[in-house]
């Protein structure tokens, strides 16, 4: 029997021990060649998918609250997200840009909207105005 430390790196003979040069550490379970260890990601944010599929649906029922709901919860998912660091970024910047872009094709319709009808008002207002053209001399 030797009384002489084992060398730097050596496993013990079941090999579930490791002799760090001075001390026997528990050995930790190679993974193979070209693996990656498993890293949890972060949990979402219930904000942020609140915002995505608020976003989604603005499109399809409650235009305007919608669109507005959305973009409140992206951003305030985004505070929350900077604050904690969860996952979902992604979700709430997809809320974002689906509530702005529905706010602004929706404000582009309205705008087209009431330039049509103002538009056949004020000829039906010129319209109004003008002499009556009789049939008869």
């Amino acid at each position: 029997m030797s009384l002489q430390p084992p060398a730097q790196g050596q496993l013990s003979a079941d090999g579930r021990w490791w002799w760090d040069g001075s001390r026997w550490v528990p050995r930790t379970p190679a993974l193979p060649a070209g693996a990656m260890p498993y890293a949890a990601a972060p949990p979402n944010n219930g904000t942020a998918v609140a915002s995505l599929v608020i976003g989604i649906l603005s499109w399809f029922m409650c235009p305007i609250v919608g669109g507005v709901l959305a973009v409140v919860l992206g951003h305030v998912a985004r505070g929350q997200i900077r604050r904690t660091g969860e996952g979902g970024g992604g979700f709430a910047l997809a809320g974002l840009i689906l509530g702005y872009s529905h706010l602004a094709v929706y404000g582009f319709v309205l705008i087209v909207w009431l330039m049509l009808l103002g538009g056949m008002a004020a000829m039906v207002g010129i319209l109004g105005t003008l002499p009556a053209v009789s049939p008869s001399p």
